[in-house]
């Protein structure tokens, strides 16, 4: 993931779905939905921090996930629960 600048790209962007201190790597995101970088199962209804740091700012939001994840998918859709 990369933020464009005019003079160029981003140095450091991460991103990750945090439930009760398990960190989820993302490999992408959007105002909708979010690509897992790595499998896991999570439960319709979880709830969990998007946290997307670029160059070392952290911006978060609390989202909710209405149909959890299963083992093998990687695109999840989220609902915002609360903006930050």
């Amino acid at each position: 993931m990369g933020i464009h600048h005019r003079d160029g790209y981003s140095a450091s962007v991460e991103g990750f779905f945090v439930v009760e201190q398990t960190r989820y790597r993302l490999a992408k995101t959007n105002h909708s939905a979010f690509v897992l970088a790595e499998p896991c199962e999570l439960a319709p209804g979880t709830e969990g921090e998007l946290l997307v740091i670029i160059d070392g700012n952290a911006n978060s939001r609390l989202v909710k996930l209405p149909d959890g994840v299963t083992r093998g998918q990687s695109v999840v859709s989220y609902l915002v629960a609360a903006p930050f």
